[in-house]
């Protein structure tokens, strides 16, 4: 079975966050509620993960620099540099980093931000949190993420 380059991609990432002893993860939105819930409901899903916060784009930036994450999971909008500018920036900081949108916008409006700006994935808010509720590895949650259109 021969796999397309996207998939291929997928499968070597998942394969590197299954090998890796810590996960290094930033959650980035501007509700402190929200992040302290996320947080919380991560570590429940996955013990090995390393998960920084950040309530705004220029500290996201900041954070992405200095703790270098795996995984970003990114609010689209936020006040100031909203997350489509942010990705902009982390993705010319680092071309591999792997983004994910979260937002409480209409899912069409997430998907097609998401295609514009190249981002890796994206959730509602609501999905998301059903996803930690219920899913039992990171890597399940992952692939709810990934848009295959």
């Amino acid at each position: 079975m021969e796999t397309g380059p996207i998939i291929t991609d997928i499968l070597q990432q998942q394969y590197f966050l299954m090998t890796q002893k810590s996960i290094k993860i930033l959650i980035v939105d501007d509700r402190k509620e929200f992040l302290v819930m996320i947080v919380e409901l991560m570590r429940s899903v996955q013990k090995n993960l390393r998960i920084m916060t950040a309530r705004s784009g220029k500290e996201c930036l900041r954070t992405v620099k200095e703790f270098t994450p795996n995984l970003v999971f990114l609010d689209i909008g936020m006040d100031g540099m909203n997350g489509l500018v942010t990705l902009r920036f982390i993705k010319s900081m680092d071309k591999n980093a792997r983004v994910f949108f979260l937002s409480g916008h209409p899912v069409e409006f997430i998907r097609d931000a998401a295609g514009i700006v190249k981002a890796d994935g994206y959730y509602t808010k609501t999905a998301f949190i059903d996803l930690l509720k219920t899913k039992q590895t990171l890597d399940e949650i992952l692939q709810e993420g990934i848009s295959h259109e």
